[in-house]
């Protein structure tokens, strides 16, 4: 099952990006505390399996039951267009009337709210309070990760922008995370509840989080933009044994900033039709690691695979070729 979102003509779609703190702080919070871990390292899992043991049990319950994922609005981004702090999410939170908590669980779960919300449906000041505090608290242990990471994350934006610029938003879309594709026109990702939307003319607005690599919050039906949180790219590669001080990775040429340095140095080694074996020696990764990233290559249209006997022979189509020469220039 999975929610699509159509946009036909990407290259005109308004695309921002937007660096949203709270947003990690709530996939971190439901991958630790939920029975649906998203990959987190364990060590940023255990800082936040400590802040909540002196949390509201009701808030807890609620976010993090097995199976579900009903979040109502109020515990996303604000005004998402632009960079939104921690402090001004909570201040949000702790001034959000409770009938906005109400209304939006009556509309998410059409009046029938399930076992683990509604203690909050009885309560939803105390709801409010709750999960602003859980979030303070989890921002307070994370934040140095969070500044750590600041390199890595501008680094996002300047990819973001590139691929922007070059009309080849395709590919970055294509890999936001491992269940996502980007495929004649629709991105989509699987759900518990799929839905089909249309982007129509409004903007499409990125976030990326400190989270595992298959933590992703959407919000699709916005009446101005819609809005993706994924997970960072190469943020397992700038942590060492997953400690949250380790340095981001150095810059890479463009071509790898918009694609990552994998696909990027498969596709630039390309420049002759080669079995997957030469191939793999010539990039310097393993065999099953250069196969994966060429399935994603071929679902792009970036390159092409035949048999011949025993052999797998791969070679860049047009398309790859045109990216390659782009970023060359």
């Amino acid at each position: 099952m999975r929610t699509s979102l159509v946009m036909e003509r990407l290259e005109r779609v308004p695309v921002s990006i937007t660096l949203t703190p709270a947003l990690s702080m709530l996939a971190l919070i439901t991958d630790a505390l939920s029975g649906r871990a998203r990959g987190a390292p364990e060590s940023w899992r255990r800082l936040v399996r400590s802040t909540a043991a002196a949390q509201d049990d009701m808030v807890v319950r609620s976010l993090a039951w097995p199976g579900f994922s009903v979040l109502p609005d109020v515990v996303l981004p604000g005004d998402f267009t632009q960079d939104l702090d921690v402090p001004s999410q909570v201040a949000m939170l702790h001034e959000a009337p409770p009938d906005t908590l109400l209304a939006e669980l009556e509309v998410i779960t059409r009046g029938t709210p399930p076992v683990h919300w509604r203690e909050a449906v009885d309560d939803p000041k105390r709801w409010l309070h709750g999960y602003a505090d859980l979030v303070e608290e989890t921002w307070t242990a994370l934040c140095p990760l969070w500044t750590r990471m600041r390199p890595l994350l501008d680094r996002e934006v300047e990819r973001v922008a590139v691929a922007t610029a070059r009309r080849s938003l395709d590919v970055v879309l294509d890999d936001l995370h491992g269940g996502c594709s980007f495929r004649d026109g629709t991105f989509s990702f699987p759900d518990f509840e799929p839905e089909r939307f249309t982007i129509g003319s409004r903007g499409l607005v990125l976030m990326p989080m400190l989270a595992g690599p298959d933590a992703l919050i959407a919000r699709l039906d916005s009446p101005d933009a819609v809005w993706i949180g994924y997970p960072l790219p190469g943020l397992a590669g700038a942590l060492a044994d997953a400690v949250p001080d380790a340095a981001p990775t150095p810059r890479q040429d463009m071509l790898a900033v918009v694609m990552g340095e994998v696909r990027a140095r498969i596709l630039a080694g390309l420049d002759r039709p080669l079995t997957m074996g030469t191939l793999a020696r010539r990039v310097q990764y393993a065999p099953s690691v250069v196969t994966y990233h060429c399935d994603r290559l071929e679902s792009a249209g970036l390159i092409a695979r035949r048999r011949d006997g025993r052999e797998i022979h791969v070679q860049r189509t047009g398309r790859g070729s045109a990216l390659v020469e782009l970023f060359s220039a």
